[in-house]
């Protein structure tokens, strides 16, 4: 769960130093501020099934650790923006879906499905949003 929650915050960290980056138009930093709610939100559900099992929830990291970790220098383009995040969101659906079967409890499964389905959600909004074809290979997820 810590690593799913260290996931949340990269995720929120990504949306918020992208959306004050000046290179979204408009319609594109609404989905992108809609977005990071919904991470703010699986932060605060794993943040509390951590202190439930009582363990003590991984903060975020720095600012300057997720402009380096994600290159977010080198960001020049609302399309660069896009393409970044649709690449966080395919490995955070990945990874929740991949957790799945490891799950024996019944409610974690099926946190970590919706989880999975959120994201799968955002990286199917941003692939449209970048005008990428709609993939003819199902089993899109691992």
């Amino acid at each position: 769960m810590q690593g799913a929650l260290a996931l949340e915050h990269e995720g929120i960290a990504a949306y918020r130093l992208a959306g004050a980056s000046g290179l979204l138009q408009a319609d594109t930093l609404k989905v992108a501020l809609i977005f990071k709610g919904h991470h703010e939100q699986h932060r605060d559900a794993l943040a509390d099934l951590i202190r439930k099992a009582g363990g003590k929830p991984v903060e975020p990291k720095a600012d300057a650790d997720y402009v380096k970790e994600l290159n977010l220098a080198a960001l020049k383009s609302q399309a660069d923006v896009v393409n970044l995040a649709t690449k966080l969101e395919l490995g955070a659906t990945n990874a929740y879906a991949g957790q799945v079967a490891a799950l024996h409890d019944p409610q974690l499964v099926h946190l970590f499905t919706q989880l999975s389905a959120d994201e799968a959600v955002h990286w199917t909004t941003l692939n449209n949003a970048a005008g990428t074809p709609i993939p003819a290979k199902a089993f899109l997820f691992s």
